[in-house]
């Protein structure tokens, strides 16, 4: 007696297609759900900071929209930005490391109008300003620490460059060494 399942043919190559696809399905929506971001894998930014604070030689030196080298200076930092993310670090700054940073070391510290998000395949929340180690500690790593009502998180991005802000700080006449 013939079995029903004798008429029955297999599509190999559709079946690994709909295996390939449903792991590449799965692997963005998992990503996209521990990110909280649907877009976790774009590297685009394009908010610009409203107010910045350059930390230098223990001077503070706050730039407004329309200061000379605020426009510069807020362009590098979208573009910084927007060339994506590196890796999570899991570095987070101690209140002694935070002071150093505003006292001994050249540091930026922007600030935006709302919250903005960093895309990443990590969780990195919704901050409304960023410090950007320049000189000192952790700043050969091109960290970006993510903030909230005058806190930072721990767990900050390693951008994929800094290089640009490095450039508009010395364009500016900030020492980056």
């Amino acid at each position: 007696m013939k079995q029903p399942t004798d008429k029955l043919q297999t599509n190999t190559g559709l079946m690994i297609a709909a295996i390939i696809g449903f792991m590449l399905a799965a692997y963005y929506s998992i990503t996209a759900i521990s990110a909280r971001d649907a877009l976790w894998f774009w590297n685009g930014f394009d908010d610009k900071p409203v107010r910045m604070i350059v930390y230098h030689d223990g001077k503070r030196t706050e730039l407004l929209s329309g200061d000379p080298g605020f426009a510069e200076l807020a362009e590098a930092v979208r573009a910084s930005l927007a060339e994506g993310v590196a890796r999570p670090s899991g570095i987070g700054l101690s209140a002694g490391s935070l002071e150093d940073a505003y006292k001994l070391y050249v540091t930026l510290e922007v600030f935006f109008d709302r919250p903005v998000k960093l895309h990443a395949s990590f969780n990195t929340s919704h901050p409304t300003q960023m410090l950007f180690p320049i000189t000192g500690r952790h700043s050969d790593l091109n960290l970006v620490l993510l903030g909230v009502d005058g806190k930072y998180m721990s767990g900050a991005p390693a951008l994929k460059t800094a290089e640009p802000i490095r450039k508009a700080l010395r364009a500016a006449g900030f020492s980056t060494n």
